[in-house]
């Protein structure tokens, strides 16, 4: 773990010099490359987790078929598929889906996320500065970022360690170029939960007329687990963490979540979430509600947006 602590520190601060040294590119409107703070494929920075997003989008010590999008080192404990779909006003709607399957010592993931939206001409890459909430913003350029994901991992010694590969893309209107990153993860079982850590985003930005940054790099740690029974038909689970993105600023993020069963194989789940955001008019608390029977799960999350910005509401299936 020390191991991958001092890889994920050490990368971060080599991107953000990369970064800062590079040129800014001559046409007008632009991603500016040395803005550290800016992240392309977008996709990668929006949630993938209806369960999660209730949650702060807390996920690097998830246990869901979308743990592959937070932690390939959390594969070894996860099961199942999850889907779900999120919109922003009536400008942009993003989807993802992950699958977690166990073959002999091995755990492997696989895992989609699409966006799309309608970008502003006037200035195309507002979402890729400011984040998911200008998606609500409805233009007339096309634009879409997808990203597509491939994940092992197994138990060493007492630590479970994963890795995994992933292809995204970056399109505006015409413009669009495609990137190869890895994700690293390790996580081990600590009393009743996880302590999880991950670097994600290594690998160089997509390039093209409207999209220059770099990819989102972030460096999190964190623990969590659940849902654990606290009293007769109140169970109680949480997820926390700390991120590291390129411009350096640590950002917590947690949330609890509070089901209520009243027969075995049924649970009535509550969430809620607070966080640092990183995204202009993200919001600081998020919420949502599930409803589980046996095997399978649903599951709503909002994230009420700053500035009048339309909410955004994610819905999402769980099968485990």
């Amino acid at each position: 773990m020390a191991l991958l602590l001092g890889f994920g520190v050490a990368h971060l601060s080599a991107a953000m010099a990369d970064a800062q040294a590079a040129a800014t590119p001559s046409r007008t409107v632009l991603v500016a490359p040395s803005d550290p703070a800016v992240g392309s494929p977008l996709v990668l920075r929006l949630p993938a987790s209806a369960r999660l997003l209730g949650l702060a989008n807390a996920g690097v010590a998830a246990n869901d078929g979308d743990a592959i999008f937070y932690n390939p080192g959390m594969l070894t404990q996860a099961r199942g598929v999850a889907v779900s779909v999120q919109r922003y006003g009536t400008g942009g709607v993003t989807g993802s889906l992950g699958s977690v399957q166990t073959l002999g010592t091995y755990t492997f993931g696989v895992g989609a996320q699409v966006l799309q939206y309608r970008a502003v001409t006037a200035d195309p890459t507002a979402a890729l500065r400011e984040g998911g909430p200008r998606l609500s913003e409805r233009g007339d350029l096309d634009a879409s970022s997808s990203a597509f994901v491939l994940g092992v991992a197994r138990a060493l010694g007492g630590f479970r360690v994963g890795v995994s590969a992933r292809y995204a893309e970056e399109r505006i209107g015409d413009a669009g170029d495609g990137t190869v990153s890895v994700d690293v993860g390790v996580s081990k079982p600590f009393g009743p939960a996880s302590l999880a850590m991950s670097v994600q985003h290594l690998g160089g930005g997509p390039r093209h007329r409207y999209a220059q940054g770099p990819q989102p790099t972030q460096f999190t740690i964190g623990y969590g687990g659940g849902l654990f029974p606290i009293w007769e038909k109140w169970d109680l689970g949480m997820q926390t963490q700390v991120s590291i993105d390129r411009d350096g600023i640590p950002r917590p993020a947690g949330g609890v979540e509070l089901a209520y069963v009243p027969i075995e194989g049924v649970a009535i789940v509550a969430r809620t979430g607070v966080r640092l955001p990183r995204e202009t008019d993200e919001p600081l608390v998020t919420a949502g509600f599930g409803l589980t029977a046996d095997r399978y799960s649903v599951d709503w999350a909002v994230e009420p947006m700053r500035a009048g910005r339309p909410v955004a509401h994610r819905i999402g299936i769980r099968i485990r």
